[in-house]
């Protein structure tokens, strides 16, 4: 029997926990076997005397639910996702399963609305492709909706994954009245979802240091890490935040004290500043530490 489409992929992104020796008798990895062995009906009763036992297991009702929806038993696989997603397990994944046995149940509407919930979530990737891929969704490949929401699901195409590309470029980095203070490369990596600064300071600081700039659909903000030479992580504390009004604006934790803040802004063309603030009052007032102009080298 080939194995449909949301099993695959559950095996995938390791919903299912493969046998070893030390889980080999338990009742989850009995479940786990029948379900990977295609044996639908002999797993779902073993998930639902797991379920007895432990009605709050959601790998148990992950499970259940894909062996329902192999049964065709559509509707009572749909809550059992329900009930994984109600757990908070996984709401990605079991929110593309919802999607996937609504589809195999000849409902588009709500597999438009659970599609476009994996969409918002943040599910890209092996979700697009799996969709595209899936036999329950072929009928839908020349709807409008569907296609759109498989642009949506295409990984970091949205217009807020490109509003840090104005500090991509090769640039000499410049103090205000215009003594070197180092260079910076920017560039675009994994398919336009990662900035990635390479820092080298002018001399004879020596300093380089690399940070890691992305956006996060979850909670719509941005983020960077950055980490330098001198091995002192505390030095340079992970920041989030947005862009508005032209400018990206990152800060530090709220609550942890000093607070930092650093804002990028395109003034011209090929011309972009950069300025690091510290406030010890909450934010209340701020103190310029570090001002920069980043010109595009030629």
């Amino acid at each position: 029997m080939k194995i449909k489409t949301s099993f695959m992929v559950c095996m995938i992104l390791g919903v299912l926990v493969a046998a070893t020796p030390s889980r080999a008798q338990t009742p989850q990895a009995k479940a786990d076997a029948l379900l990977a062995g295609s044996k639908w009906a002999e797993a779902a009763a073993a998930y639902r005397q797991i379920l007895d036992v432990s009605p709050s297991d959601p790998a148990a009702w992950s499970g259940l639910g894909q062996a329902l929806q192999q049964l065709k038993q559509y509707d009572q696989a749909i809550a059992a996702y329900q009930k994984a997603l109600d757990l908070r397990f996984r709401p990605v994944l079991h929110s593309y399963f919802i999607a996937d046995a609504y589809a195999a149940k000849g409902d588009r509407q709500n597999t438009y609305v659970w599609l476009d919930k994996v969409a918002e979530l943040g599910g890209s990737g092996t979700f697009r492709q799996m969709a595209l891929s899936a036999p329950e969704f072929v009928a839908m490949a020349s709807d409008p909706k569907f296609t759109a929401i498989m642009e949506k699901m295409r990984p970091c195409t949205a217009p807020e994954y490109r509003q840090f590309d104005f500090w991509l470029g090769d640039w000499a980095v410049e103090a205000p009245a215009g003594q070197p203070a180092g260079t910076n490369l920017v560039t675009s990596e994994q398919s336009g979802c990662l900035l990635i600064e390479h820092w080298s300071s002018a001399a004879p600081a020596a300093q380089t240091g690399t940070s890691f700039n992305f956006y996060d659909r979850r909670d719509k903000k941005w983020h960077q890490i950055y980490l330098d030479n001198s091995g002192n992580m505390g030095a340079f504390p992970p920041m989030a935040g947005e862009f508005r009004d032209g400018k990206m604006v990152l800060l530090t934790d709220s609550a942890a004290t000093p607070l930092f803040r650093w804002t990028w802004a395109q003034i011209a063309p090929g011309k972009v500043t950069q300025v690091a603030e510290r406030s010890t009052d909450g934010g209340k007032t701020w103190i310029v530490t570090w001002d920069s102009v980043y010109i595009k080298k030629k």
